[in-house]
This record gives structure tokens, sequence and C-alpha cells, in this order.
């Protein structure tokens, strides 16, 4: 079983679609946040770094433009979005992190753009909340490029570290490479979370 999923893996990373594919992936991740195409960098990246395919600045390069791609849809669906998005509740997971894109959007769009590329429902309001405001599409592009490029790079290095430390054990490397791109996500949600209390604490003191 463990070398027909090897071998299935293989296939799939040196197959002539596999950029189509997490392209693909990567797009829809942006524009419907039900697919973890942060898992896919991760495990991409590291069969690259145990076998060297597929390659690495390829992984990062369609990576980065597919997700300027989806997060611009987003952008542009934001105008006919908005009505739907105001409905959902504000004490589910969506609520709150809409509720964050909002209070962070008014007081640094820069960093809240950037940050929110890592936190999936949170970069899927931030865009369509910024079409839907009329935010400049120019500084929008600028940002989400440089999110986006920060993002593919640090989820597909994660995986290449696993499976360069794991070269002769590939499943090993995949997993390993996985558990890191999940942690560091989770890390820097605690570590926004964090940050936003402490500056809460502050305002009122």
């Amino acid at each position: 079983m463990t070398d027909q999923l090897v071998t299935w893996v293989e296939a799939l990373m040196t197959a002539p679609i596999y950029y189509p594919i997490l392209a693909l992936v990567v797009i829809i991740d942006s524009i419907l946040p039900l697919i973890p195409s942060e898992t896919i960098l991760s495990v991409s990246g590291a069969w690259s770094g145990s076998s060297g395919i597929p390659n690495l600045l390829g992984i990062i390069t369609v990576a980065t433009l597919a997700a300027v791609v989806g997060d611009n849809l987003c952008y542009f669906f934001g105008t006919r979005l908005i009505k739907i998005v105001d409905q959902i509740p504000g004490d589910s997971g969506r609520g709150k992190a809409l509720i964050w894109a909002r209070k962070n959007l008014n007081e640094r769009d820069v960093s809240t753009i950037i940050i929110a590329r890592f936190i999936p429902w949170a970069r899927w309001f931030v865009t369509i909340i910024l079409g839907s405001v009329g935010y400049s599409w120019g500084r929008f592009v600028l940002w989400d490029s440089i999110g986006a490029f920060i993002w593919a790079t640090q989820g597909t290095l994660l995986g290449y570290l696993g499976g360069r430390l794991f070269q002769d054990q590939p499943l090993i490397g995949l997993l390993l490479g996985a558990s890191l791109g999940i942690t560091f996500g989770f890390l820097l949600q605690w570590l926004n979370r964090a940050w936003e209390k402490s500056r809460a604490q502050k305002t009122v003191a």
C-alpha cells in the first residue's frame, strides 16, 4: 500500500498536468476556501526536496501567480457578494474572520492584505470587502502580489525542508512537510490574535 501511494504521488508530481492542477487548486481555494491549498504547497515542496521534482521555483511561481489571479477574481466579485457576506452570523468562525477583516482594513490596509493571505477565510473576506468599497485596484494588486509571494514561498519551503531531511523516506518527508506548513499557519493565527489582544488592552489602558 505504501509503495502504491509513493508511486501515485510520484506520477502526479512528474506529470505535465501537475502545474495546471496546482494553479487550479490555488485559484479555487482563493475563491472558495474549502480546498487546503497550503497543504498542497507543503506536499509539493516536500516531494521537491526529496527528489528534485517538481521544480522548487516552479512551484513558488505558479502558486504565486494563481493566488494573485484568485484574489483578483474575489476582488471583482466583491460588489455582488457583499450582501451575502453581511448575512453571515457574527458568532461563527467565518463571522469572526469577517469582523477581523473589516476592523483591520480600517486601521492598516497593507499589513491586513498581506497577513490575510495566510488565513483562508480572512483572505476571502478581505478581497471581497476591498472590491465592495472600491479600494484602489492598483494598490491591491501590489500588496496582494507581495503577500501571495511570501505565502507561496513559506508554504513550499517548509515542505521542502521536510523532504530534504528525509530524502530516503519520501512519505515521512511528505508528512513532516505538510505538518510544518499547517503548524506555521496555526502559529501565525495565534500570534495575530495575541497581537490584537495586546493592542486592545493597551487601547483600554
